[in-house]
């Protein structure tokens, strides 16, 4: 087994063959290509493939939904780059000639090479170099003794899976045993602080809603994800337990009253579950919290503290781009665009 493929998923083509990547020591490139070249052996869809033509798109062959994409990455670069720029983003047309390995196609697909006279079989499509990522085999390669396929084969990649998911079925089973936080899976003392979920636990069908530690930063996050991920899915009128339509922030003025401190944009729906003390530290009232894709809702405190220092002050009490409040559903899609690290925050 590959010690440098095990602990990750992320090229386990088990459930998406096009997330499969060849092996380390099987690749020319470390990370991989944006070109390739006629002759090159490439690894794709578990199977070894040689670049039989390519053909680049001439500014004739565009389409204008391709010409708007090409001027749409452009278009952050100077005029004296630009030329140079457009030209390394330009699609071309490829044609692959299978060499060995299953020709492995994702549920519902249909097959998309052709048969040629000599038994051959042969794909083409478009490849565009800013998102398509090419795995140039070494040759020969590192093959499996199963099937002679490149390695990682197909029959690896699912035992991997398959013993992933025994784990995660393991785990969530644990999630359901009395006294034990479905978190961290650690025992639950009766001097701690716990959450309980009233409902039928949603790891577990039939079993009793899972049980957090209250007073960890960690567990409460669990259940916050839980709760926003499951609960509020299912029903976004349920009672809140572990979260909070609104973002909390901390007002930096020294001597503000401490009932004024803590200002959260749900105003009077606030339901101050916004986590154990210490926990996420609350955003300055200097910071702007935006939503992207969402036009007019945005959060900030909702009144001014008077805090200044420098060119930094706070921001809360201006009410001319759509006031301060959130929705609960724009709160949460906020709320998993931070967790991903996807750029909804904006300071």
């Amino acid at each position: 087994m590959d010690p440098d493929y095990l602990p990750s998923l992320r090229h386990n083509g088990a459930l998406d063959p096009n997330n499969w990547q060849p092996s380390r020591d099987n690749l020319r490139d470390d990370f991989g290509a944006r070109r390739v070249e006629e002759g090159d052996l490439v690894g794709w869809r578990y199977a070894a493939w040689r670049v039989h033509e390519i053909r680049p798109y001439l500014d004739v062959d565009l389409t204008d939904r391709q010409r708007e994409r090409l001027d749409e990455l452009v278009q952050n670069v100077t005029d004296d780059a630009r030329t140079q720029e457009f030209e390394r983003l330009r699609p071309f047309h490829v044609v692959l000639r299978h060499v060995a390995g299953p020709l492995a196609i994702k549920e519902g697909e249909a097959p998309g090479w052709k048969r040629l006279h000599d038994g051959t079989r042969e794909i083409s499509f478009t490849s565009w170099p800013h998102r398509t990522r090419w795995y140039r085999l070494r040759d020969p390669y590192k093959t499996c003794s199963c099937h002679g396929h490149p390695w990682p084969c197909q029959e690896y990649d699912q035992k991997v899976m398959t013993a992933h998911q025994m784990r995660e079925m393991d785990r969530l089973v644990a999630t359901a045993q009395p006294g034990v936080c479905a978190h961290c899976l650690e025992p639950i003392s009766n001097r701690q602080k716990t959450l309980t979920f009233p409902e039928e636990s949603r790891f577990v069908p039939g079993a009793p809603g899972p049980t957090f530690h209250a007073g960890r930063g960690e567990c409460w996050g669990g259940a916050e994800r839980y709760e926003r991920e499951g609960r509020l899915a299912s029903n976004p009128d349920v009672v809140r337990l572990a979260s909070c339509p609104g973002i909390r922030f901390i007002h930096e003025q020294l001597g503000m009253p401490s009932d004024k401190r803590i200002d959260c944009t749900a105003g009077p729906f606030c339901t101050g579950q916004h986590g154990p003390a210490g926990y996420r530290s609350d955003t300055p009232c200097y910071s702007h919290v935006q939503l992207a894709g969402n036009d007019g809702a945005y959060a900030r405190p909702t009144f001014d503290c008077g805090y200044r220092r420098g060119d930094i002050a706070c921001i809360g009490g201006d009410m001319s781009s759509g006031g301060t409040s959130l929705s609960p559903t724009a709160a949460d899609q906020l709320w998993e665009q931070r967790r991903r690290g996807a750029g909804g925050w904006i300071v």
